[in-house]
C-alpha cells in the first residue's frame, strides 16, 4: 500500500514547496548580468537568501499541523526558525553557483552554458535545503510525541534508484534520514498497534513501466531485478546519500571551492554580508533531533527537554 493519505499529502505538500522555493531561486539567478556575474549576483544575494529561508520556514512550518492530524498533540511545538537554522548555513549554496559559472568561463564555455550550470546547482540545493529543514522539524516533532516509537521511509515514484530500495524501510528515531540532494523523501510516524506496510522496493520497481524501469536501473540492471536479482544488489544504496543535514557544512563543494587559488574564501566574506548576519552559521552547533534522542538513550522526557534547550520545540 501506499503511505496513509494524511502521510501522502504531507509528502506531496513538501515536495510542492521544494519546487516552488527552487523555481524562485533559479529565476532570480538567471535575471544576473553574464558580463557581470559577480556584482550581479552578490547584489541579489539578500534576495535569494530569504526566498530560501522563506520556503524553509514553510517546509518546517508544515510539520505540527500534519503530525497534529496524523499522531495528536504532542509534548511541545515544532518551532521552525530552529529547524531553518539547523539545515546549514547558506552562505555555501549561494556563493558556489557563482563559482561554477566563473570557471566554466575561464575554461571556454559560452556565457548562456556557464549561468545555466550555476542554475542547475542553485536549483538542487534549494531543493535539499528546503526539504531538510521539512525533515529536521519532522523528527523533531515526532520525538515530541511518545506515542510514536519510529518512523518509515516514504517513497513515492517517480524516484531515483538509491531511493526505491530504501521504500518502507523502518528506522529507530536515533537513526539519522539517508538522503541525496533533490531527494523528496519524507518520515511517516509509526506508533505500537499500527498495521499498515508500505509498499516494498520490488513492488515500486513493478509499478514503474520498462521505461522508467530502463531510466532508472539501466539496461541490465532492468533485466537482471525483472530475472529475480535483489535490488539491494544492483543498486549501491550508499552511494551519494549521507546522514548530514547540516548542508553547508558538509558539501563536497565546500571542499572543492577553498582549493581554487583561494576564490571560494574570497568571496565567501562577501556573501555573508550580503546575505545578512542572521545567515551566519551560528557558533555553537545545535544537535540535530536524532543525535538528540540517541544521547538521550531512550529516556522520552529526556530527548524533550534536550529539544526545548536546543530550540526545536516551545
Amino acid at each position: 500500500m501506499t503511505a496513509p493519505a494524511v502521510d501522502q499529502k504531507h509528502q506531496e505538500q513538501r515536495a510542492a514547496q521544494a519546487t516552488v522555493t527552487a523555481a524562485a531561486v533559479r529565476a532570480l539567478w538567471m535575471r544576473t548580468d553574464p558580463d557581470d556575474l559577480e556584482g550581479s549576483w552578490l547584489a541579489q544575494a539578500a534576495v535569494a537568501a530569504e526566498l530560501i529561508r522563506r520556503g524553509q520556514l514553510a517546509a518546517a512550518g508544515s510539520s505540527e499541523p500534519w503530525l497534529l492530524a496524523a499522531v495528536g498533540e504532542g509534548e511541545g511545538t515544532v518551532d521552525p526558525e530552529a529547524a531553518a537554522a539547523a539545515a546549514g548555513d547558506l552562505t555555501v549554496p549561494l556563493v558556489y553557483p557563482l563559482l561554477i559559472a566563473l570557471n566554466r568561463l575561464r575554461r571556454g564555455f559560452s556565457s548562456a552554458m556557464s549561468v545555466l550550470s550555476g542554475a542547475y546547482f542553485l536549483e538542487m540545493v534549494t531543493r535539499t535545503l528546503v526539504a531538510d529543514a521539512g525533515r529536521i522539524a519532522d523528527m523533531a516533532g515526532m520525538i515530541a510525541r511518545p506515542r510514536v516509537v519510529s518512523y518509515v521511509r516514504v517513497v513515492e515514484l517517480p524516484a531515483c534508484p538509491r531511493c526505491i530500495i530504501l521504500a518502507g524501510r523502518e528506522y529507530s528515531l536515533s537513526d539519522g534520514f539517508l538522503r541525496h540532494p533533490r531527494c523528496d523523501c519524507t518520515l511517516a510516524p509509526r506508533r505500537p498497534g499500527d498495521t499498515w506496510r508500505l509498499d516494498s522496493p520490488r513492488a515500486l520497481f513493478e509499478q514503474m513501466t520498462p521505461a522508467q524501469q530502463r531510466r532508472s536501473f539501466g539496461e541490465a540492471g532492468m533485466q537482471a531485478i525483472s530475472e529475480g536479482a535483489d535490488l539491494g544488489q544492483v543498486v549501491n544504496a550508499r552511494r551519494g546519500m549521507t546522514t548530514v543535514t547540516r548542508y553547508g557544512r558538509n558539501v563536497r563543494a565546500t571542499r572543492e571551492g577553498t582549493t581554487r587559488r583561494g576564490l571560494y574564501g574570497s568571496r565567501a566574506a562577501k556573501f555573508e554580508k550580503a546575505a545578512g548576519a542572521r545567515y551566519a552559521r551560528a557558533k555553537t552547533p545545535r544537535l540535530m533531533p536524532e543525535e538528540i534522542y540517541r544521547l538521550a538513550g531512550g529516556d522520552r522526557e529526556h530527548a524533550i527537554r534536550l529539544l526545548r534547550r536546543h530550540g526545536y520545540i516551545v
